[in-house]
């Protein structure tokens, strides 16, 4: 076969193709106008919608409400049901007790026994089982003393590392939320009001590690939350009512090491996992930047952080500011991370100028970091710093308005309020000015 003759066949194919790709594409084209139009006549059918809406309404309060409701009637009936005993005297204390362990165990065991083919439902029975064993030997302590200490925090403790291993064995958040509840709950409910501070917060870390584990390895960022949230809350509670000065360097490790935690988990998916930071990671490290300032100013404030305001917020802008600096040369991708940095260090540096100063100086100072601000926005073409500076200015504004005005004097006042309004038509004049291109090449 010759080039000539190779040529004609392969014509001969292409041609061919040619014929079945139009086929196919007018059969697409046809099927594609009927996808339409039953798309149309379906949502254009209030019947279908409603229909629709209703499978979803009942499918949640089948598979999600109603077996919640029903654990807790049912912890509740079992409740009345004890006390009604307890009042009559119909059992003794040591029945009471078994009667609520075995409940507990029934629960368990249901669970155990639908696990394979009713896998949520059995998960609910297990929380159930469990809530029901927590607070079970909970009252064994504290009412009846039928256990000592060191055996009620290790059948605790064992509840509590069990429910963990069961939550990641059922895959639910959920429980592994009522493991934390009872992890967390363990020092309090059989507290004999000891005052180390250091044995508590030292077996909440513990906690914390294995739920900021947890919390990675399973993608349980509530589990993550949840734990910031309690384990600063409680840190903060102790620091206003329990903190005295031999505590500093209690305080001070505990401190660092809470915030090296949970700035650990929030970052844990970027730094292993290379997944951007998410809008939900930001709201965790924000909240624990809080957390970690207000614990600051209490540790190092020794109780009376008023007069170490301005320099405990001066070092935590620093820090901030080093935490942005570090955020752009090794996350250069994460831009709201970066923002969110930036936008606290100012905050912070706005506080530090207001504690630090006071009347015209404070004013004068707010509105040259306005005016920076502005001016970087203009520069990386940055829309946020441009917002800051402009909220800034209205804040300034109104201080000078509403505290000022009676604190100043008459030359004082004629110099902010100059500076201020030549400085907003001079803001204004820019909007107007350069709108176009402004608002096109911005973030």
């Amino acid at each position: 076969m010759n080039d000539e003759q190779k040529i004609d066949e392969l014509q001969k194919q292409v041609d061919e193709l040619s014929a079945q790709m139009h086929g196919y594409q007018q059969r697409l084209f046809g099927l594609q106008q009927e996808l339409n139009r039953l798309q149309n006549k379906t949502s254009l059918n209030p019947a279908t919608n409603n229909t629709t809406r209703n499978s979803r309404l009942e499918n949640f309060i089948g598979l999600r409400i109603i077996h919640l409701v029903g654990i807790v009637v049912l912890v509740i009936g079992i409740s009345i049901g004890v006390k009604y005993a307890i009042d009559r005297e119909l059992i003794s204390e040591a029945a009471r007790i078994g009667l609520a362990y075995t409940a507990g165990i029934v629960l368990y065991l249901l669970s155990w026994r639908l696990r394979k083919k009713y896998q949520l439902f059995s998960a609910i029975l297990f929380s159930g089982a469990m809530a029901s064993l927590y607070f079970t030997t909970y009252a064994a302590f504290v009412y009846y003393g039928f256990f000592s200490f060191a055996i009620t925090f290790l059948l605790m403790v064992g509840l509590t590392a069990y429910t963990a291993f069961e939550a990641i064995r059922y895959n639910r958040q959920e429980i592994a939320v009522l493991g934390m509840v009872g992890a967390y709950g363990i020092p309090f409910l059989i507290s004999q009001n000891s005052e180390r501070a250091d044995l508590l917060f030292s077996y909440i870390i513990v906690i914390n590690v294995g739920v900021v584990y947890l919390s990675f390895r399973k993608r349980w960022k509530v589990m993550g939350q949840f734990a910031l949230f309690i384990s600063w809350t409680l840190f903060i509670l102790w620091g206003f009512f329990r903190y005295q000065p031999k505590d500093f360097w209690t305080g001070v490790i505990l401190l660092i090491t809470l915030y090296f935690l949970f700035t650990v988990n929030f970052l844990a998916n970027r730094l292993v996992r290379a997944e951007p930071v998410s809008a939900r990671d930001i709201q965790q490290s924000a909240t624990n930047n809080i957390a970690f300032y207000i614990s600051a100013l209490i540790v190092f404030g020794l109780g009376d952080f008023g007069n170490h305001l301005a320099a405990i917020t001066g070092w935590g802008f620093i820090f901030m500011l080093c935490l942005m600096i570090i955020s752009y040369f090794f996350f250069p991708s994460d831009v709201v991370l970066q923002r969110s940095l930036s936008v606290q260090s100012v905050i912070l540096l706005a506080m530090f100028i207001g504690f630090n100063w006071n009347g015209l100086i404070v004013t004068l100072l707010w509105v040259a970091l306005a005016v920076v601000l502005f001016v970087l926005g203009i520069y990386n073409r940055r829309s946020w710093p441009r917002l800051a500076a402009i909220l800034l200015m209205t804040i300034t504004l109104g201080k000078l308005i509403i505290f000022d005005t009676s604190k100043f004097t008459t030359l004082q006042k004629i110099v902010a309020y100059l500076v201020i309004g030549t400085l907003l038509l001079i803001l204004s004049f820019y909007y107007q000015k350069f709108k176009q291109t402004l608002f096109k090449n911005t973030d």
